[in-house]
């Protein structure tokens, strides 16, 4: 997405009125997809626990559920927003895997509208937002997965929307309230404090952010801060690995899949190899913190977009701790990225989505029961993929660590 492109007022009717109906025949397909998703399919083993989670809220309370089960790391509001939506479930005989799932497919279609409105005023802006729209990893995690994280990327961008609005309290209470659903936007805090050059504005930004977030953790904290402590704010994520403990993501996929298996590592090269996968997670932060910090003076919209966008695909690169639908929280920002970065990143992800999809399901409909265990070894081809992608983004980024400071723009031109 480079180079100089056409604005519409120069481009003939024909044209203008040719590629608006290709737009959104785009946006209607994605959206049927999306439908088709959230009515025929049952998503994964993520829509089953969150079913199991709304009853336990429902049966014991939120903080006796936070008890008596440690992996109840969903915030209070969602938490309780789930119970709702199971009493709701119940009432009008609508499945819950539908009921829970829509606001999610809805919020995406708001991602879409974000993107388009934040990207530049020229033509590619509607090719990316239609393939923002049609991207397989968008629509599976949005309205087949059954998780809360395309919220992520909604609340990240509808901050960074209304900022550019001047309304920097709505900013902040997008941002606070992004910590109602999950916690994992707090890691783009640092890039958008950089939008506020002034420290009055960023005293109302936080300000609004804080009394938003703890409007709904608040009641939950009096109760049992210590629950609430060690159960939402200590989570730090899981290694995915296959029943045979096959690596579905990390550096440990290139050090132990690709370079030799673990078993192979003479004892002197294993212990600093094991240590720094344990520790991914905190290099990915100290890395980002980096980042962030060579890139503090880029503070317009579209770069802080990009930042955001680099950021996570750092946390991707680095770290061993993800999971599927991770990929919500960055999708819509890279493309405010350069097409080296934006295309493969969306490719990719997409491409090894479907595939692991396909695989745990049994069928390319995605129809059936989600059998995760039932695969304890993956095929040669999503394997091959797996490794593909894990690669792109790890070499991405340490170029993003690598080149900060050239002053070759980083994200989407804007001129004309």
């Amino acid at each position: 997405m480079e180079g100089s492109v056409a604005t519409a007022a120069s481009v003939p009717l024909p044209s203008v009125l040719k590629r608006k109906s290709a737009f959104w025949t785009a946006m209607l397909i994605g959206a049927l997809l999306r439908i088709y998703c959230l009515v025929f399919t049952n998503g994964t083993g993520d829509m089953d626990d969150w079913e199991d989670h709304a009853q336990q809220v429902r049966d014991r309370g939120l903080i006796g559920y936070y008890h008596a089960n440690s992996f109840a790391n969903h915030p209070p509001f969602i938490s309780k927003m789930s119970a709702l939506i199971l009493q709701i479930a119940i009432v009008t005989h609508i499945p819950f895997r539908i009921l829970f799932r829509a606001p999610f497919a809805l919020l995406d279609a708001g991602n879409a509208f974000l993107l388009f409105s934040l990207l530049p005023e020229n033509r590619w802006r509607f090719l990316a937002t239609a393939c923002y729209w049609l991207s397989p990893a968008a629509i599976l995690i949005s309205a087949y997965h059954g998780n809360t994280d395309t919220a992520v990327a909604f609340f990240l961008l509808l901050t960074v929307w209304l900022a550019t609005k001047q309304q920097i309290v709505g900013s902040g209470v997008a941002f606070g309230a992004s910590l109602w659903i999950k916690l994992p936007g707090v890691l783009a805090l640092p890039a958008l404090l950089t939008l506020f050059r002034r420290w009055r504005l960023l005293a109302f930004f936080l300000l609004a952010a804080v009394v938003t977030a703890l409007s709904t953790y608040l009641p939950a904290l009096i109760q049992d801060y210590k629950v609430v402590y060690a159960n939402v704010f200590e989570y730090r994520g899981l290694i995915l690995q296959t029943a045979t403990g096959v690596p579905l993501w990390g550096p440990s996929v290139l050090l132990f899949s690709t370079v030799a298996p673990i078993q192979a590592w003479p004892e002197k090269y294993l212990r600093p190899a094991l240590f720094i996968l344990e520790h991914s997670w905190s290099i990915a932060i100290v890395a980002i913190l980096l980042l962030i910090w060579l890139r503090r003076n880029r503070a317009s919209p579209l770069e802080v977009c990009a930042t955001i966008g680099m950021t996570y695909a750092i946390l991707f690169g680095f770290s061993d701790y993800w999971a599927f639908q991770y990929f919500a929280w960055a999708l819509p920002f890279w493309f405010f990225l350069r097409w080296w970065f934006s295309v493969p990143a969306v490719f990719l992800t997409s491409v090894y989505l479907y595939a692991l999809h396909w695989t745990f399901c049994g069928n390319g409909w995605l129809i059936g029961r989600w059998d995760f265990l039932g695969h304890p070894n993956l095929p040669l081809l999503v394997l091959t993929i797996r490794n593909l992608a894990v690669s792109f983004f790890l070499i991405s980024a340490c170029l993003f660590l690598i080149f900060p400071m050239r002053r070759s723009p980083t994200l989407v031109q804007t001129s004309n």
